[in-house]
């Protein structure tokens, strides 16, 4: 998906963009979590720069898809897949560990610990990829 925007600021190999949220916005179940507001609006995206724009340039800038729907799988199915194995190992385990407990009451806790676990394990793997850059946008031309 291609998208324009202007260099604002220069950083190493990348290059700070402000750019116009699209229409394809709009349709995203995530626009409130990625901070989107109503198509028109602005924002500040860092993307690689391996073309070498300057501050002023205006930019074609490329969000592949596959990252896209890669990012939505790991956002979406980790945390979900981590509660419900949680709450089946509680069911499994859980009520031979505490017998004298609801084993309900262990299943959903031990579902919230996985739960939490998932999204600290995400907040590592973002720092993880924000470092191989794998997910960030590239410039693809200067206009």
């Amino acid at each position: 998906m291609e998208e324009y925007g202007l260099v604002v600021q220069i950083k190493r190999n990348a290059a700070v963009i402000k750019t116009q949220r699209s229409t394809a916005c709009d349709g995203c179940a995530s626009k409130k979590s990625c901070g989107s507001g109503s198509a028109g609006s602005e924002v500040l995206l860092e993307v690689s720069n391996p073309v070498g724009a300057k501050v002023g340039d205006r930019v074609v800038f490329s969000v592949g898809t596959a990252s896209i729907l890669k990012a939505g799988l790991i956002l979406y199915l980790a945390p979900i897949l981590s509660f419900i194995a949680g709450v089946v190992l509680g069911q499994t385990v859980g009520t031979n560990i505490f017998p004298e407990q609801n084993p309900d009451l262990v299943s959903g806790l031990l579902g919230l610990v996985f739960l939490i676990l998932a999204f600290i394990g995400l907040k590592v793997y973002n720092g993880i990829i924000d470092k191989s850059k794998t997910f960030r946008p590239q410039i693809l031309r200067v206009e």
